[in-house]
């Protein structure tokens, strides 16, 4: 089957309405876990459809939850309560805040978004991946994992930003992070 979302290939300036809900909707669920997967399953649950906002809003709150149940997403409680509070954004208008303020959704998730759909964006997406390297190029005291203190993640947001600019003068930070995902992971030499 072929996938809406290339994990590979995932910076995209010009999605329509339904490939940016798509996405979307693919930040919160690949939370934790294999983002290959996660884009298959994706796919097959809204197969063919035109808006997966609308699906949603016909399945209702009850019926999202099913949905997620019957297709063995994990985390049922909170993708189909983020799924649900998302169906009031406007995704090419909304903010860091605006997306923060869905349950569930946390400094990284919003910022991945945000970074890879919009060509202005200035952040920093500090999962495990981009936290290694960092480490690895200098950065000895930085956290293993994302923090989730606001002004803490700022703090590496912008260490961050300053260690792209040294080593990667050259490339936008959608670009950098995606090599680093792609370089951290393992994924940089399989074949696509």
């Amino acid at each position: 089957m072929t996938t809406v979302i290339d994990p590979k290939n995932i910076t995209d300036f010009n999605r329509t309405d339904s490939q940016l809900e798509m996405f979307w909707l693919f930040c919160i669920t690949v939370a934790g876990k294999n983002s290959d997967t996660t884009s298959k399953l994706l796919s097959s649950m809204f197969y063919g459809e035109d808006s997966p906002f609308d699906t949603l809003r016909d399945l209702g709150e009850d019926g999202i939850y099913k949905m997620l149940v019957a297709n063995h997403t994990g985390q049922y409680n909170r993708i189909s309560k983020a799924f649900t509070q998302s169906l009031t954004l406007d995704l090419r208008s909304c903010n860091l805040d605006d997306l923060l303020s869905i349950h569930g959704v946390g400094p990284k998730t919003a910022r991945f978004f945000l970074l890879h759909t919009r060509e202005d964006s200035k952040h920093a997406v500090l999962d495990t991946h981009i936290l290694k390297w960092m480490k690895n190029h200098g950065l000895y005291f930085a956290p293993d994992t994302t923090p989730q203190n606001k002004q803490t993640y700022i703090k590496y947001e912008n260490m961050f930003y300053l260690l792209v600019q040294h080593y990667f003068p050259g490339l936008s930070l959608a670009q950098a992070d995606l090599l680093i995902w792609t370089q951290q992971s393992g994924r940089l030499n399989e074949q696509s």
